[in-house]
């Protein structure tokens, strides 16, 4: 059993992953760690989930490095293997939302990668919940959202699958800037419906002529929203939240970044609901997006169910002394 164990996503962060790979005995052999007690890969796209399995099973501690689908790839085989596993990471990836909300984006940012893994080492794990969608195709993690922003993430990847996106993280702003002028009067249509079970019962929201309905199990969306400040990853519900005029989506996803206050103020006057349950129907072709991953038409008949799953534990800086530093 090795006393930890990284899982390195190779391409994230523009090749950044294998940067941190190649660094990783010198660091650990600085922090006076011995060879035997630890292990690395690079992913392997034809046997990941073998591979992740693996390495979840010899492990104490498993850290991913990358963007948040390595470690939601991570996380769904956690979910059915061990979850009291310690489960950290180093984040890589363009949107960074996970990290975000575990306190650990803001120390890599900072200080690097060695402070970065030097306070992994140390950082306690603390409960995380995670979410069936699917009944059992995939995991939440983050959050899902159906309507204008996951049919902007559609175009996105297709675009990148294809080859067809120039000049860095720059041309991959401008692609995105395009993507939304391009879907403004887009809204959801005829049939598309969502059901959330509260406290009090069930909710019923018709979503047809909305525009976007935002389901979130942390409090950090889209590169660094706040759309729901106060959120928390341990309580069992997700909050959900369906925005009907544009103003007020972009208001809180664009907003929020720069005046926190704001996202506040939005709160109060802008619906949410807390969920236990959320039931999802959607006609043929309405975009829908879990953790950044394009999900369009993958659920059979347009249904989506989405109930608690699991709750694991993630490694968490942000209430680490040396978090603020």
């Amino acid at each position: 059993m090795f006393k930890l164990a990284f899982l390195i996503n190779p391409v994230s962060g523009g090749g950044v992953g294998r940067e941190v790979f190649a660094r990783l005995e010198e660091i650990l052999d600085s922090f006076g760690m011995k060879r035997d007690a630890w292990t690395a890969e690079m992913t392997d796209a034809s046997r990941l989930e073998e591979q992740t399995d693996a390495l979840i099973r010899a492990s104490r501690r498993l850290i991913a490095v990358g963007g948040d689908g390595t470690l939601g790839i991570v996380l769904d085989r956690v979910r059915r293997l061990r979850p009291n596993t310690a489960i950290g990471l180093i984040p890589l990836g363009t949107g960074n939302d996970l990290g975000r909300a575990l306190g650990v984006y803001r120390v890599y940012n900072a200080k690097g990668l060695v402070a970065c893994l030097k306070r992994l080492l140390k950082a306690p794990s603390l409960p995380f919940d995670l979410w069936d969608a699917g009944e059992g195709k995939a995991t939440l993690v983050s959050y899902l959202s159906t309507g204008l922003d996951a049919g902007v993430l559609r175009a996105f990847d297709r675009a990148r699958k294809r080859g067809k996106l120039f000049g860095g993280a720059l041309g991959n702003k401008l692609y995105y800037l395009r993507a939304t002028l391009s879907r403004l009067r887009y809204r959801f249509p005829a049939g598309a419906h969502a059901r959330v079970e509260t406290d009090a019962g069930w909710i019923e929201i018709p979503l047809e002529g909305k525009r976007v309905l935002l389901a979130a199990n942390i409090n950090s969306y889209a590169a660094g929203a706040h759309p729901f400040p106060g959120n928390r990853f341990d309580d069992g519900v997700l909050e959900v939240a369906v925005y009907d005029a544009l103003w007020k989506y972009f208001l809180i996803t664009i907003g929020s970044r720069l005046l926190p206050g704001l996202a506040r103020w939005m709160r109060r006057s802008q619906p949410r609901h807390l969920a236990r349950r959320l039931e999802l129907r959607l006609p043929h072709g309405t975009p829908l997006q879990i953790d950044g991953e394009d999900h369009t038409n993958g659920f059979p008949e347009g249904v989506l169910n989405v109930s608690f799953a699991a709750r694991v534990r993630l490694l968490d800086l942000r209430r680490s002394f040396y978090a603020l530093f």
